[in-house]
């Protein structure tokens, strides 16, 4: 890992002020405020040397907001190793993206005294290997443990909300476990590409975040059936909620 203080060395002082943007600057200074390591890290980040004007204040809008996400009396410096790879990853990230947001998400749990037990190195490299319908699968998991995943008769099609409404109705379940399958299915509507849901489940069952679970079939839902249909519960595992709280829980507080 280059040291970023051997690294400053070589670009003269009154050059790094000249060429920084109001943009770096502002976030300079909020850093300043955890510590002189940190200003350090995000130098090196910064340097203009490295990236164009674009790039450069783009980063330096999503470092600010990991900043500004972290109480001020809560912020400490980050894992030099997690800031910079995190940093190399967001800079062609779009300020609105999810795949930012994410990232911006992870930064501030690593800056934050009281959350950065949520950051775990592996996050960074899952961010990467997620397809943004993926990342909002993952939300909707979060809002129910189990969720159930209602499959198109002979397909791997997920079903859509008019399809699973129109199956609850025909089932022979109770109306308050009717209630709970409308309330617990995966919604593939939500997504930009509905029919890769089965996809991207075992894809995120592959990266270690999601889980197939039975023991609601011992319990309420035993014999339950569903017109024809094929339905299985998947939850987040410890290690995908984790991964939900550290990247992606802020966005249900927005």
């Amino acid at each position: 890992m280059v040291d970023p203080t051997d690294l400053m060395k070589a670009v003269p002082e009154d050059v790094v002020k000249e060429i920084y943007s109001d943009a770096v600057s502002d976030t300079l200074k909020e850093a300043g405020k955890i510590g002189v390591d940190v200003v350090k890290t995000l130098r090196l980040v910064l340097l203009p040397i490295q990236y164009t004007a674009m790039l450069q204040n783009r980063l330096a809008r999503h470092l600010k907001r990991a900043i500004d996400r972290v109480p001020s009396d809560d912020r400490i410096a980050p894992v030099q190793s997690i800031t910079l790879e995190i940093a190399d990853r967001v800079r062609n990230q779009e300020d609105d993206s999810l795949v930012a947001e994410m990232y911006v998400s992870l930064l501030a749990r690593a800056m934050d005294r009281k959350r950065v037990w949520e950051a775990h190195p592996a996050f960074v490299q899952l961010i990467g290997q997620l397809a943004p319908d993926e990342a909002l699968l993952i939300e909707q998991l979060s809002r129910a443990d189990p969720s159930l995943y209602i499959r198109v008769p002979d397909s791997n099609v997920a079903m859509t909300e008019a399809e699973r409404s129109l199956a609850i109705a025909m089932s022979n379940m109770s109306l308050e476990l009717k209630e709970k399958v409308a309330r617990i299915a995966v919604a593939p509507e939500e997504l930009g590409q509905q029919d890769l849901v089965y996809v991207y489940i075992e894809h995120l069952v592959s990266l270690g975040l999601v889980s197939y679970v039975n023991e609601p079939w011992s319990d309420e839902f035993k014999g339950a059936q569903l017109h024809e249909c094929s339905f299985w519960f998947i939850t987040l595992n410890g290690f995908g909620k984790l991964f939900h709280r550290a990247c992606l829980s802020d966005r249900r507080n927005k």
